[in-house]
């Protein structure tokens, strides 16, 4: 079997090398009805990933292979297989599964599983990396899509993404190629990099990863106060985030609030609650907030451990 001559590590940075804007897709995980804003996540396209893979290794020396997995007990789901060969090793398979979708389910749990395989591989895991991104929603049917005038935004917060890691991506690989101009840079022409955005708002507490991920949850708790007492000093600011959206969902363990918090310099985050709390309603004002940084797949969101609610004085 015919083998490239790459070390395993010049493989591995090859598999892990970025992707072009054109060859991700960008759905919406969260959306806030009431705003028509929502949480938009990265993926890299199916067609990108087997290029990438073809490139790389070549088309002779790895191979997919799909599994049905019935373990979540509610929904079916599809588990895939990735494997490369290496010289002297043979074969090597990493696993990753993923749920039927709800549109066109078992094509759905197939092309998922098969990009959280190639994470396994370091495709697409610069993605992790990726802060929230807030989106324009719209409705389509019965459920809600981001609207596609916000693709250049998308685009772009993936572009200063990498800049801040000062990272390059590469060419155009997956089906949206076919579909997009490529100019081959000749002489001493340079790409043109991106200017990063201003920082985003860091956390107000220092957590290291290791406490994130061992701290107890606490359920949240508020109670209302009088603000005229705060007036008394200045220095104080008299809030320190409004909910600007709340959407209450139900989950495997219960149900939880969705809240998205703005502060007085317009700066928004996302964070939750478990269970319900009406005082959490639009425009209600927090103070004394403690909250903990958290992430899943590509979102980084807050849990929200306390609060208190300001009221006028009458």
């Amino acid at each position: 079997m015919e083998q490239t001559m790459k070390t395993t590590n010049e493989i591995q940075a090859a598999l892990a090398m970025p992707f072009a804007a054109e060859d991700l897709e960008w759905r919406l995980q969260t959306a806030f009805e009431s705003s028509m804003q929502g949480i938009a996540v990265p993926y890299v396209t199916n067609r990108a990933i087997q290029n990438r893979l073809d490139e790389v290794v070549g088309p002779q020396n790895w191979y997919n292979e799909y599994k049905p997995w019935h373990g979540t007990g509610k929904r079916e789901a599809q588990i895939c297989g990735i494997s490369i060969y290496f010289e002297g090793r043979g074969f090597i398979t990493k696993w990753d599964g993923a749920e039927d979708s709800d549109i066109e389910p078992v094509k759905g749990g197939l092309s998922d599983s098969m990009k959280r395989a190639a994470v396994q591989w370091g495709i697409g895991r610069v993605l992790y990396n990726m802060d929230t991104v807030y989106v324009n929603i719209e409705k389509k049917g019965k459920s809600y899509i981001i609207k596609p005038s916000e693709r250049p935004k998308l685009d772009k917060a993936y572009l200063n993404m990498l800049t801040k890691l000062k990272l390059q991506a590469a060419a155009p690989c997956g089906v949206q190629s076919l579909l997009t101009a490529r100019r081959v840079p000749g002489g001493n022409e340079k790409p043109t990099v991106p200017q990063p955005e201003k920082s985003a708002e860091k956390p107000r507490q220092s957590t290291t990863p290791h406490q994130l991920e061992t701290e107890k949850e606490k359920e949240p708790g508020g109670k209302v106060v009088d603000l005229a007492q705060y007036r008394k000093a200045p220095e104080t600011p008299a809030w320190e985030y409004i909910v600007t959206d709340v959407k209450v969902q139900k989950g495997m363990n219960g149900e939880y609030t969705n809240l998205m918090l703005q502060n007085p310099e317009g700066k928004k985050c996302l964070a939750f609650t478990r269970g319900t709390h009406p005082e959490l309603c639009r425009d209600a004002r927090l103070f004394h907030v403690r909250k903990t940084l958290k992430q899943q797949d590509s979102v980084t969101f807050y849990y929200l451990e306390s609060f208190e609610i300001l009221e006028e004085a009458a």
